[in-house]
């Protein structure tokens, strides 16, 4: 079950873990730590980003909130799966939701009929996978980025991968509010202090889509 269900997200994971691989290699960063990153981080949007702001010159603490709060909507994914995790062993309740992302998410919300043990299981198999498909992904990139010919249109191609990433999910008020929001203000704080760009727009971003939600479900009572 499992497997069928990674092998349906496996080319766009396969697609963007290769463009990450280039670009930490084209970036000048250590091959290994991207590895390592890959599994630890576990977000590819998070980990390009903090990857990239690094190689920027921002300071660290800067570039790893960057990446955190990118990863702020993974507290709406726990929220929404926190009911088929209330039950599970404790262990199981503190590790397994480092295997949260949009993709095993999406997949478990499919799977609305797995509780107890049953999801338990198939949670633990669909996030190894994933895991084993995406670090596969980012280390053939890495492998592949010296004998690639010069890119210089690569960060063109990070930007593809985001917007492709993104427009399938601004099926939502909120969802609307929060990308325009996040890319205004980001856009008008990267003008004045670059560095603070991308936490600005996202918390901006994710704020925006809040008040939203919470405006549309007062008027909706």
């Amino acid at each position: 079950m499992a497997a069928v269900d990674v092998t349906t997200v496996a080319s766009g994971m396969i697609a963007f873990g290769l463009v990450l691989g280039i670009t930490i290699h084209t970036l000048g960063r250590d091959a290994a730590a991207g590895i390592i990153g890959a599994a630890g981080v576990y977000g590819g949007s998070a980990q390009l980003t903090t990857v990239t702001m690094l190689s920027q010159g921002s300071a660290l603490l800067l570039a790893v909130l960057s990446g955190a709060v990118v990863n702020l909507r993974l507290l709406l994914y726990s929220a929404a799966l926190g009911e088929r995790f209330a039950g599970q062993p404790n262990l199981f309740r503190w590790l397994a939701p480092h295997l949260m992302i949009d993709q095993t998410f999406l997949m478990a919300q499919g799977r609305a009929g797995l509780t107890g043990r049953t999801f338990r299981r198939y949670w633990l198999w669909l996030g190894a996978m994933v895991l084993v498909v995406w670090c596969s992904s980012v280390a053939a990139g890495g492998l592949l980025a010296p004998v690639l010919p010069p890119m210089p249109h690569l960060t063109l191609v990070c930007t593809a991968m985001f917007l492709g990433l993104l427009l399938p999910r601004l099926g939502t008020r909120p969802a609307v509010t929060a990308a325009l929001t996040g890319f205004v203000t980001a856009a008008l704080v990267s003008y004045l202090v670059p560095e603070l760009g991308i936490v600005a727009g996202a918390v901006c971003g994710v704020a925006a889509a809040m008040t939203r939600r919470q405006s549309t479900s007062t008027a909706s009572s």
